[in-house]
């Protein structure tokens, strides 16, 4: 089977590079909606934006309303907005929420139809998008350099994907000196993301390739070494520079060059969590991880053999897991941050809801084994 490599994000990377964002949006249009969340303009990384758009004749909306699980109905507002006020770029300034909610905000601008009609489906895009740059506050989610975005129907508690070409962002302007402004414990959720975006397909792939497992554990790699650098001087640019490489091709079309297969599982539990309790996904990314991968082992032990020695120095790759997770402060357990033994279930029949692809796990994730997973992360 032909693999199919696609990345049309043009990507300007480094310290400093923030200050190219008015000339690019410049260039793409005169009007443009900023789509963040207060903190943003705690920090003081909005008026700088804000800033650097009016010094090249950009006007600036700002829509700072999206909350860290984003909602369908926030999205919806926002698209408003930009459908109201004839916006012609929308920037995602932040973490994951609010670039996967500049994504589907962008869509659901461009036609009549509320963003959820959208999640789970093929469809066709009504009218023209608006073009989209993408600023990461946050080493964590990559959702900057792909065309797909997670919101949360609050009604039911289904947080689900959509996902078109369309929703590529043009550019994504990556400064880590950004990131020096993210708490410690938001920093640390970020890196259990980045890594399980990368260990979720890297052990659950019965077809590897060596190019596209070399890419994987270089990133795992990164991450191991960075991430407690940053904990332990908040400071170190170099260290979140290469968190923030890391960010980014994990979740890009690289993590896939060569071939390699594996799904997202792990992160398709998570989701009914953070849909349901509203948790940290980082944070449930943490506590699920460990059983997730003890469920998955006896199918595919060879993988995690590879991860121990390749990744880790040692010979299990779930102790190597373990070991990392408790030194960065990440060993938590569901019942620390909120959630409820007794919801096994109720949490099972939402993963499975939100995530069609958990079918895809090397040995199937049904109800009950996914309500054990949650259960055995207490």
């Amino acid at each position: 089977m032909a693999t199919r490599f696609h990345l049309p994000v043009k990507i300007l990377f480094g310290p400093g590079s923030l200050d190219q964002l008015g000339e690019e949006t410049a260039r793409l249009g005169k009007k443009a909606l900023v789509v963040t969340y207060p903190d943003i303009r705690r920090v003081g990384i909005l008026e700088r934006v804000t800033g650097q758009l009016a010094a090249k004749g950009v006007q600036a909306l700002v829509f700072e309303k999206v909350e860290p699980n984003p909602r369908a109905t926030t999205v919806d507002a926002g698209a408003d907005l930009a459908r109201r006020e004839g916006v012609q770029v929308i920037i995602g300034l932040g973490g994951g929420s609010a670039m996967d909610a500049a994504k589907s905000l962008a869509l659901a601008a461009s036609g009549s139809k509320p963003v959820w009609s959208y999640v789970g489906q093929r469809f066709q895009v009504e009218g023209k998008v608006p073009a989209i740059i993408q600023v990461p506050t946050l080493a964590g989610t990559g959702s900057e350099i792909n065309n797909g975005a997670i919101i949360t129907n609050w009604a039911t508690h289904v947080k689900s994907g959509v996902s078109h070409p369309v929703m590529f962002a043009q550019t994504a302007v990556i400064d880590p000196e950004l990131t020096l402004s993210v708490p410690l414990g938001q920093t640390k959720a970020g890196g259990v993301d980045i890594f399980c975006h990368i260990v979720e397909s890297y052990v659950t792939d019965t077809e590897p390739a060596p190019l596209t497992d070399g890419i994987r554990e270089t990133v795992m790699k990164m991450v191991v070494e960075y991430l407690p650098r940053v904990l332990k001087k908040p400071d170190d640019l170099e260290a979140r520079t290469q968190l923030s490489w890391a960010s980014t091709v994990a979740m890009s079309q690289l993590a896939r060059l060569g071939g390699g297969l594996g799904n997202l599982t792990c992160h398709g539990i998570e989701h009914a969590l953070s849909g349901y309790y509203d948790v940290t996904h980082g944070d449930g990314l943490a506590a699920l991880l460990p059983a997730w991968m003890k469920f998955t082992r006896p199918a595919m032990g060879p993988r995690f053999d590879k991860l121990g020695k390749n990744v880790f120095g040692v010979s299990d790759g779930i102790k190597g897991t373990e070991a990392f997770l408790a030194e960065i402060g990440m060993n938590v357990k569901l019942g620390a941050i909120g959630c409820e033994k007794d919801k096994a279930e109720e949490i099972a029949d939402l993963a499975i809801v939100s995530s069609p692809w958990l079918s895809a796990h090397p040995i199937p994730l049904d109800r009950k084994a996914v309500a054990g997973i949650y259960r055995d992360s207490f």
